[in-house]
């Protein structure tokens, strides 16, 4: 059978492309012999400067199942920005990439080709994890027809193909396209990602090591797959592949992923061919591209109608393959390291660092959108790009948002992890999952979405008893809610006035309910038992024995605005112990417009499927597949922390430690005092958010959480040490300072004196009018602020009294 080289690679040469030989299932250019196989070509990069000659290609085209390598730059003429991830095509990178009429496909994004023009190659991160690349000297990309080391197959995304135009027919990128792409993502990049993309590309060298082409465990499951599928072509192809028709021994079908409108695809048990495209692929490679869904969905789609015997015991078949559900795609490079065996931990090992994360997958990115009136500020990548399936639906519900808010996002995602496994799983620790969640952003900017996402989420995966009340009234509303639904997940529009009202004069029962709420989060593995109340002067039929509640599972989903919450700050609130219980995720998004392309859409069916298989119902079989009443102990599943866990617990709470004593005197030590169980909670989500069949919870896991809860939870400090008040007076005065630093918002026209406060000025008379209370009050106030340096007082003019923020 011919390679893919020997098949396609001439056409490239006719066209004036240097094309070189890629060793199969890799993505390394490769010299074959007989006797030693497959090794590395340690000299290709004498290619950029001449094409292969005849002899060379000669033979190159006898070594069995090479895949083609173009390389880009001056010697090809072609230079390609390699976007590899996916989005919907509405984030602000997507909207400068130029038109172009031949466009390829790997594991996913796209490869899209122009015309040679100088530029350089370089490389272009967000948070650590690449967005762009920049294919030209010193680089090469692989050809439709060449096998991806995760197994499918490269193919064109476009009607048209590269070896079909002459260097001169492709459009030039737009004068300067990198200032611009630099422009656009510069504000949501890290000190780091600015150094990386400045490194120069130089020409590469490679070793001569021998390349391990054998395939993995995983990958023979595939070509086993892949083969019943070519035997068995009516069980599937009918169900999968909706253009198809029936052709001969086979079917034909359109090849959509291209924009093809005839059936030039022949389906046949000798194997599948794109005539159009002039490649051939397979089965998985059909399902994939025609459905354009991941790697590991595909097989899924596939395994489900297709019986393979054999199946290795990794391989777990669970009908939503893009949380991962199948085995990892197999390596095809014999240069990948083996997973880090363990090490013994050193007696204090270091805390965990969030400046060394690994790199985030680059199908994870969240670029901004486009609506934003400003440019965003840079976020670190684990706050808004979570592992697994919580990336999923934060994406989901970002893409639906009519203003996205990717951090909140995140948090309704966790939120929904938090329920759906809320009474269900355990650790060694006694820890379960359930978590209180505060979301602060401005009001009018999107704060309502993640919370009606979450309940669309729930209802559509058949748990709409999952969803409790708006909020709670009363100590016994929490305890009446709990009965109904021992495991409920409360969204509150306005929990900054639920807050305040629990700390009003006369209002016992809001704060009562707060109360309940702290009381439930620590007896999650626990009993929660009503007040006990006289029945003295009752008969004996009429005594009601009082009904309890076994491991609460309430999941918390708050929305609030910032002046709201902040206000609200009050000493006795924060060590009530409620807020240290709570996760307070403040969006800092500027005002955005609204995104008029965003609509309500259904949920994807992997995130439904995902909500139902870590549900106890999709746990556990037989007498254990019922949801347990209240007032009976439920089933639970262990989940454990892997041994390799401890000394990431233990460095985590040293440093917790350390801040609860610098803290100490301020008397906000005690919100730091749930802040490692909170990430012990949110571990066991990722656990089974990256796969619903994990058991045990890795240190890549509690790692991820703690960065994401210590980030928080430092960030709330910091604010509460700012912005709590005390008293009235420190209400009134926190109000003030915003006004002073707000000043030049403030201006209009029919202000008399807004040349001053165009210039940051506050002039006495318009603050009176602002804070509407008596002179001699606002003079209190402005005196405490001069003596504690907060502002300064100037005259202006000679005669306006004015205030600045220092």
């Amino acid at each position: 059978m011919n390679s893919p080289f020997k098949s396609r690679a001439y056409v490239y040469i006719e066209r004036g492309y240097c094309v070189i030989p890629i060793a199969p299932g890799t993505k390394r250019p490769g010299a074959y012999s007989s006797v030693e196989g497959w090794r590395g070509m340690n000299d290709w990069e004498r290619y950029f400067d001449r094409m292969p000659t005849d002899i060379e290609l000669e033979t190159w085209d006898t070594w069995p199942d090479a895949g083609i390598g173009l390389l880009c730059g001056k010697q090809s003429g072609v230079v390609a920005l390699d976007r590899d991830y996916n989005t919907d095509g509405t984030d602000a990178l997507e909207l400068i990439i130029p038109w172009t009429p031949v466009k390829k496909r790997g594991a996913k994004g796209y490869t899209a080709f122009f015309r040679y023009n100088g530029e350089p190659s370089c490389s272009f991160n967000i948070g650590g994890a690449r967005v762009l690349d920049v294919l030209s000297d010193g680089r090469q990309t692989l050809m439709p027809g060449t096998r991806h080391p995760e197994g499918h197959t490269y193919v064109y995304l476009t009607e048209d193909m590269l070896e079909e135009y002459q260097v001169e027919d492709l459009p030039l990128l737009p004068e300067g396209f990198l200032q611009r792409v630099q422009a656009t993502i510069a504000p949501y990049q890290t000190e780091a990602d600015t150094k990386y993309q400045s490194r120069k590309v130089t020409k590469p060298k490679d070793s001569t090591d021998r390349i391990n082409t054998n395939q993995s465990a995983a990958a023979e499951f595939y070509s086993r797959l892949n083969q019943q599928a070519l035997a068995n072509l009516d069980l599937w192809v009918p169900r999968l592949i909706p253009t198809s028709r029936h052709h001969g021994d086979g079917y034909r079908c359109i090849a959509t992923w291209r924009k093809a409108e005839n059936p030039n695809v022949g389906v046949n048990p000798n194997g599948i061919f794109d005539f159009g495209g002039n490649y051939g692929m397979t089965a998985i490679d059909l399902v994939m591209n025609t459905h354009q869904v991941p790697f590991v969905r595909a097989v899924d789609a596939l395994a489900e109608l297709v019986p393979v015997d054999g199946l290795p015991d990794f391989v777990v078949p669970d009908g939503f393959g893009a949380t991962g559900g199948v085995a990892p795609a197999p390596a095809g490079d014999s240069r990948q390291e083996p997973p880090p065996q363990a090490v013994a931990a050193p007696d204090i090992p270091p805390a965990p660092d969030i400046s060394s994360s690994p790199p985030v997958a680059a199908d994870r990115i969240l670029l901004p959108p486009t609506t934003s009136e400003e440019a965003a500020p840079a976020l670190p990548p684990f706050v808004i790009n979570p592992p697994g399936m919580l990336g999923e639906i934060a994406r989901w519900i970002a893409a639906t948002a009519p203003k996205e808010q990717p951090e909140l996002a995140v948090a309704a995602a966790i939120a929904l992890g938090s329920v759906v496994m809320a009474r269900t799983y355990v650790s060694q620790f006694n820890n379960f999952t359930s978590l209180y969640f505060i979301m602060v952003a401005k009001s009018t900017e999107g704060k309502e979405h993640p919370q009606s996402a979450v309940q669309q989420i729930l209802t559509e995966a058949g748990l709409p008893e999952l969803i409790g009340g708006s909020g709670y009234t009363s100590a016994g509303a929490v305890f009446s809610q709990l009965l109904q639904a021992p495991a409920h997940l409360a969204c509150i529009d306005e929990i900054g006035k639920m807050l305040k009202l629990s700390r009003a004069k006369g209002n016992s029962n809001g704060e009562a309910a707060i109360d309940k709420l702290v009381e439930a989060y620590g007896r999650v593995n626990g009993v929660m038992r009503p007040p006990t109340y006289s029945q003295m002067t009752l008969r004996q039929d009429q005594q009601v024995q009082a009904r309890v509640v076994y491991n609460p599972g309430i999941t918390l989903l708050g929305a609030t605005t910032g002046n709201t919450f902040y206000s609200n700050l009050t000493d006795d609130l924060i060590k009530d112990g409620f807020l240290g219980r709570c996760i307070v995720v403040e969006s800092t998004r500027p005002r955005q417009l609204i995104n008029l392309n965003s609509r309500a859409a259904d949920v994807p069916f992997h995130i439904t499927e995902w909500c139902k298989l870590v549900h106890i119902t999709g746990q556990a079989f037989g007498d254990l597949a019922g949801v347990c009443g209240p007032d009976v102990k439920p089933n639970t599943i262990p989940l454990v922390f892997d041994d390799a866990c401890l000394p990431l617990i233990q460095a985590f709470e040293r440093k917790l430690n350390g801040w609860k004593d610098k803290f100490e005197h301020e008397g906000v030590d005690v919100l730091l005092g749930r802040t490692l169980e909170k990430s012990l909670r949110l571990a066991m989500i990722a656990c089974k958010a990256e796969r619903a069949q994990n058991t045990v919870i890795t240190p890549q896991h509690l790692k991820w959480a703690i960065e994401y809860v210590q980030y928080y939870d430092s960030r709330l400090l910091d604010a509460v040490t700012r912005s709590r008040t005390v008293s009235q007076f420190d209400e009134q005065l926190q109000r003030m300072l915003g006004y002073i630093q707000k000043v030049r918002k403030l201006t209009s026209a029919a202000d008399g004196q807004s040349a001053l406060m165009a210039q940051g000025f506050m002039p006495r008379s318009k603050l009176l009018k602002l804070m509407k209370c008596k002179a001699k009050e606002l003079d209190e106030l402005v005196d405490t602020a001069v003596q504690s340096k907060l502002i300064s007082k100037t005259i202006e003019n000679s005669l306006v009294e004015c205030y600045v923020a220092t």
